[in-house]
């Protein structure tokens, strides 16, 4: 009677519980998973197709209304403004550092200093002591130089022969030739646009009297020329005061010539 209750529960143990066996696990059976499948009509595909190789343009430029400027015209820009650094930086990049020898080419030359001589050789002049200006109808000799040194660009031209001849000096462009033999001294240095010197013409208190402009030397007449005012009685070649003239070195007491200052030899 026991065994046969017992035998029931056990019955019973194993009807509530049916996921036991006394077998072994038993191999799980699963489902396989089917795709769904979207029913897409053929103008939805299409539809999506297009929108994936569509390329978008980029937007057009505005137009500028032509009404607003003249054929050809460009409207100007109002650009902000730059400031000084800025400005300095650019200035010290765009100049770029000269040489020696182009500071030593820029001036005026030869070619402007007669060119302006012989101008005023042209106006007809008068030798007119004190004189520093051809409105007054002469020049004397220093007054002449000065005039046409200026008119090339050379501004800090002295008055006088004696100052003309200190500034040469100061500025070390000076070579004395007076004594025995200057004249030879003189033509074995000297050169077109040299200022020469004389002393004992008149009675002026300092050891330059005169100065002249050495123009150069025609081979073909074996002569050496020069320009300025040379006394009330001379006559240059062209019959005037202030012209022109053969040069004599020993017209006078010989001092010395030298280069003037700032012009391109």
């Amino acid at each position: 009677m026991q065994f046969r209750s017992a035998l029931i529960g056990l019955s019973l143990l194993v009807v509530s519980l049916p996921h036991l066996s006394f077998g072994g696990p038993k191999k799980r059976s699963f489902r396989p998973i089917v795709p769904i499948k979207q029913n897409v009509s053929a103008d939805e595909q299409q539809t999506v197709e297009q929108t994936v190789k569509l390329t978008i343009p980029p937007p057009p430029a505005p137009k500028l209304d032509s009404s607003l400027f003249p054929q050809d015209g460009v409207p100007e820009i109002d650009l902000p403004p730059e400031s000084e650094v800025d400005l300095a930086a650019e200035e010290e990049l765009e100049v770029p550092q000269k040489s020696e020898a182009e500071k030593r080419k820029e001036g005026p030359t030869i070619a402007q200093l007669r060119e302006e001589a012989h101008k005023l050789a042209d106006m007809g002049l008068k030798y007119k002591f004190g004189a520093d200006n051809p409105k007054s109808g002469g020049l004397d000799c220093s007054g002449a130089v000065q005039y046409v040194l200026n008119k090339i660009g050379i501004d800090d031209v002295p008055r006088t022969s004696y100052d003309q001849y200190y500034w040469l000096k100061k500025k070390k462009l000076l070579d004395d030739v007076y004594g025995k033999g200057a004249s030879k001294k003189l033509f074995k240095k000297l050169s077109p646009g040299d200022l020469i010197f004389w002393g004992g013409t008149w009675k002026s208190g300092h050891r330059v009297s005169h100065v002249m402009i050495y123009m150069g030397y025609n081979p073909t007449d074996d002569t050496h020329y020069v320009f300025g005012a040379r006394g009330k009685s001379s006559e240059g070649l062209l019959g005037n005061g202030v012209d022109i003239f053969e040069l004599d070195p020993d017209r006078g007491r010989l001092i010395a010539h030298g280069k003037i200052p700032g012009l391109i030899y």
